[in-house]
């Protein structure tokens, strides 16, 4: 099969090694917790260059941030990798983390964003 990679599910992949990864979450977490979200990013016929948004719950905001910068030295500037989704071309750092704003003081997200830039190839099969 042809097209883009899935590029959430390359990224949970390369995160793994820093911790458990999801797309979603719910109200009761319990840290640590890395959450990838494709959250936009323009396609071409021939290139993907996706916006994804990465999300680090742990028991604590410091924890959090520092659990982010390991996403940070995981990721950045990450050139012709190979996943199970899928080649990545290039993975470079959009936004650096930052703790999300919130009314509750318990709370602990600290996001970072990516874009991520793939071709269009031969897909590897699902089995």
């Amino acid at each position: 099969m042809e097209g883009f990679p899935d590029v959430e599910l390359a990224l949970m992949e390369l995160l793994s090694p820093l911790g458990p990864t999801c797309t979603a979450t719910d109200e009761d977490l319990s840290g640590p917790i890395i959450r990838v979200n494709r959250t936009g990013g323009p396609t071409r016929p021939w290139e993907d260059n996706a916006t994804v948004e990465v999300a680090c719950f742990c028991e604590t905001r410091p924890e959090s941030m520092a659990l982010n910068q390991q996403v940070v030295a995981t990721l950045n500037n990450l050139r012709g990798v190979q996943t199970e989704a899928g080649f990545i071309d290039k993975i470079s750092n959009f936004v650096a983390p930052f703790p999300i704003p919130d009314l509750n003081p318990n709370s602990r997200m600290v996001t970072s964003t990516w874009t991520v830039t793939s071709r269009w190839q031969e897909l590897p099969t699902q089995s």
